[in-house]
């Protein structure tokens, strides 16, 4: 099992245990918004169940239709997580009016605490993973996890607001607007994930300065290449690169051939770079 899945199965378990610890919570307390808060955190154990789904066919080796592997699935699948999102932001909403005041205890916030804690450290473990094998999937995980962070802060300041209900009438309504304030953060969370995913998901390249620097300097490392001019495509947790090249003009086609291929096999073996296929376009002039 590799690391993406392994991280995606600890985030799915981690959500899990908050999920119920939320709604249970909230249930019991009847407290609108920490039941909000979990029905957020459920969502997340949904949709990472349906990355997990993702992750495993991102991995299946191309075929003849489909030459370039299936790395794009990954942007299918969150653009599901997203719709997932957005539906449930408007239900928290919608849901939201008609609570009826309660003031709920103190300790609750150790509860808030727990979770904030367990969830502060599936961040930092996903981040990490996501950021050293460049899974979408991971970085999509990270997002909605800090969303799902800020609701827990909210409702943890919403608790406190409570307190004092007797002396600021108007704090009663602290709970319904939080509640809608979190909807709200789970409605920009989903717009995020879906505007990012269907652009990756039409030929997004890639902007990074860096990555692309590094791969033209492997490019320009290959004796007989003079000029270069690379075009890296995203593809999941891979690149496809489309390169076109002007070569050495006293080399003969046999050498032309070989070097093509000799092209394609550096490029590919240097794990760092994360480039599955090459196509490579031979020009006069650049």
């Amino acid at each position: 099992m590799n690391l993406e899945l392994k991280t995606l199965i600890y985030s799915m378990i981690n959500n899990l245990i908050i999920a119920i610890i939320k709604v249970v919570g909230g249930l019991f307390f009847h407290l609108g918004s920490l039941l909000a808060d979990g029905m957020h955190t459920f969502s997340d154990f949904i949709t990472d169940i349906v990355c997990l789904i993702g992750a495993k066919i991102s991995k299946k080796k191309p075929t003849k239709y489909h030459p370039f592997g299936f790395g794009k699935v990954e942007y299918l699948t969150n653009l599901f997580v997203g719709i997932v999102l957005l539906l449930l932001g408007l239900y928290i909403i919608i849901g939201s009016f008609g609570k009826e005041l309660v003031i709920p205890p103190l300790s609750i916030l150790w509860l808030l605490s727990i979770v904030f804690v367990l969830k502060v450290i599936a961040i930092f473990i996903m981040h990490r993973m996501g950021e050293k094998i460049n899974s979408q999937l991971l970085i999509t995980s990270v997002k909605e996890s800090k969303a799902d962070l800020y609701s827990t802060i909210g409702v943890a300041i919403i608790t406190i607001l409570l307190q004092f209900t007797n002396q600021l009438p108007i704090l009663k309504y602290a709970d319904i607007i939080g509640s809608i304030l979190i909807g709200l953060i789970v409605l920009k969370t989903s717009f995020n994930v879906i505007i990012d995913n269907s652009m990756s998901l039409i030929g997004e390249v890639e902007e990074d300065v860096d990555v692309i620097n590094n791969v033209k300097k492997t490019i320009m490392s290959i004796d007989g290449i003079i000029k270069e001019k690379s075009i890296l495509i995203k593809y999941g947790a891979y690149y496809r690169l489309q390169l076109s090249v002007e070569l050495d003009p006293q080399l003969s086609l046999k050498q032309v051939t070989k070097l093509e291929e000799k092209i394609k096999k550096t490029i590919v073996k240097n794990k760092a770079l994360n480039i599955k296929y090459v196509t490579i376009y031979v020009t006069s002039h650049l």
